[in-house]
């Protein structure tokens, strides 16, 4: 059965092209705010950031900074016609130039130091320059020669002012401001001077926000955006007058010209419009898979040559209009992209994407859990399950070790949720079981606040239950509810997360603020309260240090317990000493920066999630600074990746996994899921599965080769085949990786190359061949 797994595994390993040090995001789709038709494709964006639609061979590619986009988080997006490029505005104010096969960056308004609203709200391109819409005034691009031309404050006196969006007829620029409508001759040898853009006055509503313009058909036409009636109006300048401009709407998210037609969208429809102002055609609904949506969210839409409208909808991604038929289109990917809670069972990911507040209230996110299994994403929710309402934040899951298919998931107010082989099986709370209500004055409006489920090693399911008199409860085997009381713990209590240690000890988080855990003996059935402090002895002097706001725990491979607070890193390293009596002290692990001094782990980050590798590792991920891979022992750090340095969507971490199988660590972040594989792996039993990959190595390839299916701290020596050595490392866990370089740091040759292996008591061994060439 093992040769099988990993059979399987290196087959999804190779056609996946997964390899050490690569990153891969995990990233929803499904709400979609602009789209652009250009030269053939149709640029989307969305949600999960930047994809496009190849119409020629119905081809999907994803844009991020995986594949080399300099940000994340896009803000506008616009199509150059003469240099044919996509230019792509970031919510940073970074700017990307798309052209074809290559990305061009420039981030001048990223790093100017500009006192106000840096963001870009719209792009204009004309000829070879993108005018640029921001919060201070106008930025013009040139493509052709990928720089700032000018920059323009257009307000009384240059004074800063927030340009909405911007329109050319041939030889006025207009631009739609918080403040009215301007308009400035292109051809002014001064755009600079804010005396050369024209106020509109004759405009109504001269003086209120406009937030889009166009020019179509002869006429400017702008959108009067009115916050005190709730109301927009549409204008249009036909030379000489302003005048009200179809009526009949009354609400404008966006207005393209495309293909010789205006198209006007207004949530729950889109409207084409003909030159002479005829309605071409009124979409308010689609047919999707046989199934009418009569509600949609339409934010953005274009047509094209061939007659098509393209619509970016905020709840069905991107939908193709053809006439009568509808399709959406939409990369794989999870349902959103919140994430608060990760799982790994086997290979396959859970997802809690529900959330607390920092007091620990709802966030009130839709009811949700998810799970990854191969490359499919699966959601569990109410558009599937009709008993996923009246309730929110799902913010726990885990499943049965005996069973892949049996699933629970805990709800900050609605319980525990029960799943049997994708079919709903059972909703626990104060009614139903020994779950309690944090509102025990209204029973019958039942708000159990879930906080953490663990299976036992009897296969009996634990379940913290927050702000109540018993927060520990338990579902037996035998299908019996029973609750229990916890030292210290009060009815006002707030009560986290927890782990459970191989003796089926419970080691449990009391949150916000506080430096305490509630530690529960499995054979006893008895709890202690445990004050979290840390103690060092200097050799001169003791330090004290209470380890406040705890957020996050975790066991490593040899049963010691780390957690993550407010203050750094602390861990109990013989946690079983805690029933022995007398004083009992968590320690901080200290970096070793070669100064000699006492460098507690990450002192100054507030580490929200930790996760250990195969080889014993530890991966911690902050509130502000990105994720930390430091050695088992927590002297030395080995990775550290930010949004500055790596694709990480954020640097607010909210979650960690890690798949022991392949080595991919899951990161939880607060826009949304991405991950890094790993060089560890869970270690094996015999060497039976060894494999090398990619094998052969061909020229074309720089990166690891990875030799995996290793006991733990395998001895790796690799020969060429006249038995020179050109290689050795010990694998992390039940993995090694080379470079492909010899001892000399130089390319190894053509040719076929030995790895030998053994473990470290010299007992188990194994031969395998790499072949390279060049």
């Amino acid at each position: 059965m093992r040769k099988a797994l990993l059979f399987i595994q290196l087959i999804l390993l190779c056609a996946s092209g997964f390899s050490v040090g690569q990153w891969t995001e995990y990233l929803s789709y499904s709400s979609a705010q602009k789209v652009i038709v250009a030269d053939g494709k149709v640029y989307c964006v969305a949600s999960g950031g930047l994809f496009s639609f190849d119409k020629s061979d119905n081809s999907l590619q994803k844009l991020n900074m995986i594949e080399g986009l300099s940000d994340v988080g896009i803000a506008a997006i616009g199509y150059g016609e003469q240099s044919d490029v996509v230019v792509v505005a970031y919510d940073n104010s970074n700017l990307d130039l798309l052209y074809s096969g290559e990305v061009y960056n420039m981030s001048d308004i990223k790093r100017k130091q500009i006192s106000g609203d840096k963001t870009i709200y719209n792009i204009l391109v004309v000829d070879q320059v993108a005018y640029l819409s921001c919060g201070f005034g106008i930025v013009a691009v040139n493509l052709e020669k990928r720089e700032i031309k000018d920059t323009y404050y257009i307000g009384d006196n240059a004074a800063q002012i927030r340009v909405n969006d911007m329109a050319f007829d041939g030889t006025y620029l207009y631009a739609a401001t918080e403040n009215g409508v301007y308009k400035a001759d292109i051809n002014s040898s001064n755009l600079q001077y804010f005396g050369n853009w024209e106020k509109q006055t004759s405009l109504p509503n001269a003086d209120s926000e406009f937030d889009q313009a166009d020019y179509f058909d002869g006429k400017v036409i702008v959108n009067y955006n009115s916050e005190s009636t709730g109301g927009d109006a549409l204008y249009a300048w036909d030379g000489s007058y302003w005048s009200r401009y179809l009526s009949s709407v009354n609400q404008v998210l966006d207005v393209q010209v495309s293909a010789d037609q205006l198209v006007v969208s207004s949530g729950t429809k889109v409207e084409v419009y003909s030159a002479g102002d005829q309605l071409a055609a009124r979409v308010n609904s689609y047919e999707l898979n046989n199934v009418l949506v009569s509600t949609i969210a339409a934010q953005s839409a274009v047509t094209d040559d061939d007659g098509l409208l393209w619509v970016a909808d905020a709840g069905y991604s991107l939908v193709k209009v053809s006439g009568a038929s509808s399709e959406q289109i939409e990369p794989e990917g999870p349902a959103s992209n919140y994430v608060f809670a990760l799982t790994m069972n086997g290979s396959d990911l859970w997802l809690a994407d529900g959330g607390r507040t920092s007091a620990w209230n709802n966030m009130f996110y839709t009811p949700r859990f998810q799970l990854l299994r191969g490359d499919q994403w699966e959601a569990f929710d109410k558009e599937t399950y009709s008993d996923l309402s009246g309730f929110h934040d799902i913010v726990c899951v885990t499943v049965d070790p005996n069973d892949a298919d049996h699933v629970f998931a805990g709800s900050w107010g609605g319980g525990v949720l029960e799943f049997q082989d994708n079919q709903f099986v059972a909703r626990y709370n104060n009614k139903n079981s020994s779950l309690q209500t944090a509102i025990p004055s209204q029973p019958d409006e039942p708000y159990c606040r879930i906080s953490d489920l663990k299976f036992d090693s009897n296969g009996n399911l634990w379940v913290v239950n927050s702000i109540v008199d018993e927060p520990l409860s338990v579902l037996t085997t035998s299908g019996e509810w029973e609750s229990y009381s916890l030292s210290g713990v009060q009815s006002s209590t707030d009560v986290g997360t927890m782990v459970m240690t191989e003796d089926d000890d419970m080691w449990i988080i009391i949150p916000r603020s506080q430096n305490t855990m509630i530690v529960r003996n499995a054979e006893s059935s008895t709890s202690k309260k445990l004050s979290v402090i840390a103690y060092y002895n200097s050799g001169s002097n003791e330090v004290y240090t209470d380890m406040t706001d705890i957020y996050s725990i975790a066991m490593d491979q040899d049963g010691a317990i780390w957690f993550g607070t407010a203050v750094g890193v602390g861990v109990y390293s013989d946690p079983e000493d805690i029933w022995d009596g007398g004083s009992f002290y968590a320690s901080r692990p200290g970096l070793d920066e070669g100064d000699g001094l006492y460098h507690p782990l990450l002192s100054t980050q507030t580490v929200t999630a930790i996760a250990v590798d195969g080889a014993n590792r530890k991966w911690f991920g902050t509130k502000t600074s990105g994720v930390y891979l430091i050695s088992e022992d927590g002297t030395e750090e080995l990775l550290h990746f930010t949004t500055d340095d790596s694709p990480l969507l954020s640097d607010e971490i909210t979650s960690l996994t890690i798949n022991d199988q392949t080595g991919e660590v899951f990161i939880g972040t607060s826009k949304g899921l991405i991950s890094y594989m790993g060089t560890a792996t869970e270690g094996n039993d015999d060497y039976s599965g060894v494999y090398a990959y990619p094998n052969p190595v061909r020229e074309t390839y720089s990166g690891d080769i990875v030799i995996t299916g290793l006991i733990e701290d395998t001895d790796i020596k690799i020969t060429d085949i006249s038995g020179n050595l050109v290689y050795k490392t010990t694998s992390l866990g039940g993995q090694a990786t080379w470079d492909g370089k010899n001892l000399r740091g130089h390319r190894v040759a053509t040719g076929v190359y030995l790895v030998f292996g053994n473990d470290r008591y010299g007992e188990q061994s194994f031969v395998t061949k790499i072949l390279f060439i060049h």
